[in-house]
């Protein structure tokens, strides 16, 4: 049996959410999340372990570099 990836595709613009997520789903052994905020993705992180996280740098609020630094911390 293929291992399940779970892969965690953030950022701000869906439209960039679902270029993301239409390239991956053509692989079956991934199983793919979203958020579009990096507090979301946060939040996702708590509930999931993911193998990649996909982060937009530009969000407003909370960028990519602030989420990253959160996410080491923990």
């Amino acid at each position: 049996m293929a291992k399940i990836f779970n892969i965690l595709v953030v950022d701000d613009d869906l439209k960039n959410i679902q270029v993301g997520i239409n390239f991956l789903k053509k692989n079956k052994n991934y199983h793919l999340l979203f958020a579009t905020s990096g507090q979301q993705a946060l939040e996702r992180v708590k509930e999931t372990k993911f193998d990649l996280i996909l982060l937009d740098i530009i969000m407003p609020v909370m960028d990519g570099y602030e989420v990253c630094r959160k996410l080491k911390e923990e």
